[in-house]
């Protein structure tokens, strides 16, 4: 069959097939053009077509598998082996398809790939899947899968829109041209190309390299023999197909399902990676067992904490009552007993004036008879009421019990207080802040004077103060007594689960760091105060038993 190469239809023979240079896309419709390319084809790409479609079969003979020569070949030809195993369980064409595009995708890791199937008598170029679904009449007259199609040669792209073989609507529908592509044709034992391999990666990846190119011609060459059997196998399915399916034994699906094998796929392990993963965990398990066997665990004790100004001391009434006038204002400095707030004392009052009188009186009478027994019985049990009637109008005044400077007053006129309600408070110079710990009362024998406290501030986590251990009470107490010795202005914020034992530490600096900032510390900031009281190996921490050996 003769072959010409012409630019214009009109200066080709009568006949014979045309190789047309031109645009693909504006390929005319007659029947001896076999097969269109732009005009920058390189003259060996162009011989290579002329050849193969004057012979009607692959410029390139059918490639075998060979022997890998070094480990690295070695690796290439296992990968490409497993692969094409994968072939051996499809029984129709649209199975292939899908088969060796995965195959080629996990090989190559490439975002897209495709099998195209070659029939040589009528140049037919298709995708199985395509044609079931919307129909398929691609034939090898353009692009670079067309072109090893007709050649049986593989063929490359670094930019697939600058070989002048390229055809998008072929070799790339739904690329833009700007991607890597990877051609490598099937050649059977007849010599005849049965189908195309396509491999696509995006511009923005590295291209293919060496070793890929070589992995995919192998995939090819051991699946060529599959796609030979394949092609028998469809032949003869077509044939029965056109008998009389009542003449059968059994329906085709139901030869289909018992002759599927129940194996599962070849194992595939990595020398390489194997080796030193084994070892790796080798050394991960020996680094536990050692970590577990002589590493050490703490254990805490823990519980809330606040903190307290030593040169504080807080105001309470002594009486329940209305405050009638508060006579200091915070900054004023008072001397011990001063009053602070009166309360309502006009019953007092009236009390102390009625029993004074009558104490008067009586003392009058018992001035003129010295000898009557029984006024001075009277006198006795009048003076004791007298005392007591005093006594109550005194604590009708709420007093400093030290000299200092106001800093806090907590009542306002016609309030009405409680016995132990906190009026005011003063300071007294600048003796320092301590925090008072309430922890677990069943760590009072391991809690000692001097051993470290760890404190963390409510509202500033992870910014750990350590403090000294000044003292630890002597006695567990219950939560009612240890609320007493806070204080009654903070201990009904604090949940205290059962009887404590009381820790006092002692704040060396007024200031803290937290987040890279400076803070000071403040009269009743709560925080969580803990204490480490134990340690012990971590293997007695999971197996208590191991004690004893």
């Amino acid at each position: 069959m003769t072959v010409s190469v012409v630019s214009r239809l009109a200066e080709a023979p009568a006949d014979g097939r045309i190789v047309l240079l031109g645009d693909p896309a504006q390929m005319p419709p007659d029947p001896r053009i076999a097969f269109v390319v732009r005009a920058g084809i390189p003259d060996d790409q162009r011989q290579a077509l002329i050849t193969a479609i004057e012979t009607g079969a692959a410029v390139a003979p059918a490639a075998t598998a060979t022997s890998p020569q070094d480990p690295d070949e070695a690796r290439r030809a296992q990968v490409a082996f497993s692969a094409s195993r994968k072939l051996a369980a499809a029984s129709d064409l649209a199975q292939t398809e899908a088969i060796a595009a995965q195959a080629i995708a996990e090989m190559l890791d490439c975002e897209r790939a495709t099998c195209l199937f070659y029939d040589g008598d009528d140049g037919s170029l298709w995708s199985e899947a395509r044609s079931r679904a919307a129909g398929d009449d691609r034939i090898a007259s353009a692009g670079l899968a067309g072109w090893s199609a007709r050649t049986g040669l593989a063929s490359e792209a670094a930019i697939a829109a600058d070989d002048p073989r390229f055809f998008a609507p072929i070799d790339d529908p739904d690329g833009d041209g700007t991607d890597h592509l990877l051609v490598q044709p099937i050649i059977g034992a007849d010599a005849r190309v049965h189908a195309v391999l396509i491999a696509i990666r995006p511009a923005r990846r590295p291209g293919f390299g060496t070793a890929e190119r070589a992995v995919l011609g192998r995939f090819a060459a051991l699946a060529a023999p599959l796609l030979d059997q394949l092609s028998i196998h469809v032949e003869g399915q077509q044939l029965l197909a056109e008998g009389d399916e009542a003449e059968q034994l059994f329906r085709a699906e139901a030869i289909e399902a018992a002759t599927v094998a129940k194996l599962g796929d070849v194992v595939r392990a990595g020398p390489g990676w194997l080796t030193w993963s084994y070892w790796l965990l080798v050394v991960l398990l020996l680094g536990t067992t050692a970590f577990v066997c002589f590493g050490r665990v703490a254990t805490y004790s823990s519980g809330p904490a606040v903190v307290r100004s030593k040169a504080r001391t807080s105001i309470t009434a002594r009486t329940a009552g209305n405050v009638v006038d508060v006579l200091v204002a915070p900054g004023d400095r008072v001397a011990a007993g001063a009053v602070i707030a009166q309360l309502d004392d006009v019953d007092q009052r009236a009390s102390v004036d009625r029993v004074a009188h009558e104490f008067e009186s009586q003392l009058r009478n018992h001035m003129l008879d010295l000898l009557d027994a029984n006024t001075e019985v009277t006198l006795r049990s009048l003076r004791q009421e007298l005392d007591q009637a005093r006594s109550a109008l005194g604590e009708r005044a709420i007093r400093t019990s030290t000299a200092g400077t106001i800093s806090d007053v907590r009542v306002r006129t016609g309030q009405h207080v409680e016995p132990g309600d906190i009026a005011a408070a003063t300071v007294n110079g600048d003796a320092g802040l301590e925090v008072v710990a309430l922890l677990p009362g069943e760590d009072r024998p391991q809690l000692s004077a001097g051993m470290s406290l760890r404190l963390e501030l409510d509202g500033y986590r992870y910014a750990y103060q350590i403090l000294e251990i000044e003292s630890v009470s002597s006695d567990v107490i219950a939560p009612s007594e240890a609320r007493r010795v806070l204080g009654t202005d903070i201990a009904e914020t604090l949940q205290i689960g059962g009887p404590v034992v009381v820790v006092r530490g002692r704040v060396a600096l007024s200031s803290f760091d937290a987040d890279g900032r400076t803070y000071q510390y403040h009269d009743g900031m709560f925080g969580r105060a803990e204490v480490r009281v134990h340690e012990e190996r971590i293997i007695y921490a999971i197996i208590p038993g191991a004690k004893r050996f």
